[in-house]
């Protein structure tokens, strides 16, 4: 079951009068007519533990407190692979998509893709590597011991090179038997899978932090369910209760070994 809201009055105008978003200077132009349906349709990423379901879990729960203060709109969410994701952002069948994170400011402007004004909090990623070869992130600023590392990661410019994780379960399998060097990923998804699989060959090292955000096509309506979604996320963030759900999500590097 989807959580349900509505958008009316003044909000349409005044999204249509702050279009503001930073995206790719080479993405064609946008030239279909604004679309001001106030029914926002959203697609999410399968994550273990935290996204497993429409109607129930962290995830949820956090867009139900975003829900509270967006009287205005109704929004629905599905659980997609990840390639229909972006599919469907692409080809406008979706309004936006989650999650996702930030690195940098930078990083917006090669993207065919808008991030949201607001983010939900911060996502704190994790260098994974076997114990019998352990990589820091001191390793990882060394640019030619970096580049002869089989490291495996979301597909976004880390600065170095790595291979997309089609499959995080897989993954995590893979450099525990000593096949691939890193894994770098989401703590609370990476460490499930360590925890479910038993995987005891494995080095964790904090990496960063990184925001924690929605993603939106670039287009006139990308920018109006930008600007809805973004109003919300900051009006449940001055409440409180923002920081509070996303806790339940994503919290503050916790040092342990498996």
């Amino acid at each position: 079951m989807t959580k349900q809201f509505f958008l009316f009055g003044l909000l349409p105008l005044l999204l249509i009068l702050n279009p503001s978003r930073a995206c790719d200077v080479n993405a064609p132009p946008d030239n279909v007519p604004l679309n001001t349906d106030p029914n926002l349709r959203g697609v999410a990423v399968f994550l273990p533990s935290l996204l497993e379901r429409d109607d129930q879990g962290p995830f949820v729960e956090l867009i139900k407190v975003i829900n509270k203060f967006y009287p205005e709109g109704k929004i629905s969410i599905t659980i997609e692979p990840v390639k229909r994701i972006y599919s469907d952002i692409n080809n406008r069948r979706a309004d936006f998509g989650m999650p996702t994170m930030k690195l940098s400011d930078a990083q917006e402007s090669t993207l065919p893709t808008q991030f949201s004004h607001e983010s939900l909090g911060k996502v704190t990623f994790v260098l994974y590597s076997n114990k019998k070869r352990p990589i820091s992130k001191l390793d990882m600023s060394d640019p030619r011991a970096v580049n002869t590392l089989n490291i495996e990661a979301p597909p976004v410019d880390w600065g170095f090179p790595v291979q997309t994780v089609v499959d995080l379960e897989l993954s995590m399998k893979k450099l525990n038997a000593g096949r691939i060097d890193a894994v770098l990923w989401a703590q609370e998804e990476a460490d499930y899978e360590i925890k479910k699989l038993h995987l005891n060959n494995i080095q964790r090292a904090y990496f960063n932090d990184y925001p924690d955000m929605f993603f939106m096509p670039c287009s006139k309506r990308g920018d109006f369910v930008n600007q809805a979604i973004s109003k919300a996320i900051r009006a449940a963030a001055l409440s409180g209760e923002l920081q509070k759900a996303h806790d339940k999500v994503h919290h503050s590097y916790v040092d342990w070994q498996p």
